[in-house]
């Protein structure tokens, strides 16, 4: 049974979808999808994922960076001719039942190596010839570009340029081929630069979760506060013209034993003594045990408190969640995108014959 992402859908269901290409570009819903998170084949429901225009699939090829100093065909034989998933059918079966909704599948290249990559323009350009030649091959509707550690601005912007010029010379004219990345909130963009990333970027999705203290900040507090996103697009980015920006939403949170909202750990500890990362899925049975919700008026969030008043988790609910819609549409922002597919998915009871197999994907 999906909560959050039919929430979403609901709230966004008045709102047409047009295609990136055209001027009156509308509202988009995203999300992610880790390939291996699936459990089966049988998991692949088109009711459940047409309610999303785009799905940043997590499903690119491994690499050891020291390839790219190979000759292109090289690279190209390793990394897409030979290359083959575990499932290959998952894969084939996954993408062709996006597109039979309508959606669009970007395949969502993650690493920590692109710093190495992206620093050497001989690399960028054959790994952006790569990646362009992978999506061609699974018929991917283009790439979406998650660069999260060792990054800079300068770097990144260099690096999307060259995968744009892929992308593009892949369509020929005939094919659009979409580019995305994803940013955490406090980045930040000169105006020069900003302008830079939106003429090669389709638009930039901003991970406005973990903006709480997690399990690696000092105070455990919410998660995904209004207040504080608000503050952020006024600040870090306030160079980009909203239509580029999509806002990132969470169907996960964190969830704290030992410490109350708002508190600061003591010296010597960290807050992973306290607190770990916890799915929606997780909170309906707690509710069911006597868990009750407290509303904070400033971050327009709730915390959810355990009846001992030891346990609480940071969730989103219905009310924050149409709380950030409001504004958003208000604001005018080119979507939202949501991390994770999965995490406020209950799983349906299947006979023993249904059991699922395991679907590595990568």
């Amino acid at each position: 049974m999906r909560k959050f992402t039919l929430l979403i859908a609901a709230a966004c269901a008045a709102i047409a979808f047009a295609p990136v290409m055209q001027a009156q570009q509308k509202f988009i819903n995203a999300t992610y999808s880790v390939s291996s998170w699936f459990k089966s084949q049988n998991e692949i429901v088109a009711e459940e994922l047409k309610d999303f225009d785009f799905i940043y699939f997590s499903a690119a090829p491994k690499w050891e960076v020291a390839d790219f100093d190979l000759p292109q065909s090289e690279i190209n034989k390793k990394y897409v001719e030979q290359h083959t998933y575990s499932d290959p059918k998952f894969i084939n079966k996954f993408v062709a039942t996006v597109h039979e909704t309508g959606g669009k599948v970007l395949c969502s290249f993650p690493g920590q190596e692109f710093i190495d990559i992206a620093s050497s323009p001989e690399r960028s350009k054959k790994f952006a010839q790569m990646m362009a030649q992978f999506v061609k091959k699974y018929n991917y509707d283009g790439i979406e570009l998650d660069w999260e550690h060792t990054i800079t601005e300068e770097l990144h912007i260099s690096f999307m340029q060259d995968i744009r010029k892929a992308l593009t010379d892949l369509g020929n004219g005939k094919r659009q081929y979409w580019l995305t990345t994803a940013l955490h909130h406090y980045r930040n963009y000169t105006p020069e630069q900003a302008k830079q990333l939106c003429d090669c970027a389709d638009w930039i999705n901003i991970m406005f979760y973990d903006m709480g203290g997690g399990i690696w900040g000092k105070t455990a507090t919410h998660n995904t506060p209004l207040d504080q996103i608000k503050k952020s697009i006024s600040t870090e980015w306030k160079h980009f013209p909203h239509k580029k920006l999509h806002i990132g939403l969470a169907s996960y949170g964190f969830y704290y034993k030992g410490i109350k909202p708002g508190e600061t750990i003591p010296k010597g500890k960290k807050l992973s003594d306290y607190g770990k990362y916890c799915n929606y899925t997780e909170l309906p049975p707690l509710l069911a045990d006597g868990w009750q919700e407290q509303w904070d008026d400033v971050a327009q969030c709730a915390y959810f408190v355990s009846p001992d008043r030891n346990e609480f988790m940071t969730l989103e609910t219905k009310r924050s969640i149409d709380a950030k819609l409001d504004w958003i549409e208000e604001s005018g922002f080119g979507g939202v995108f949501w991390w994770e597919y999965s995490c406020d998915w209950i799983r349906p009871k299947r006979a023993a014959s249904e059991a699922p197999t395991s679907s590595s994907t990568t």
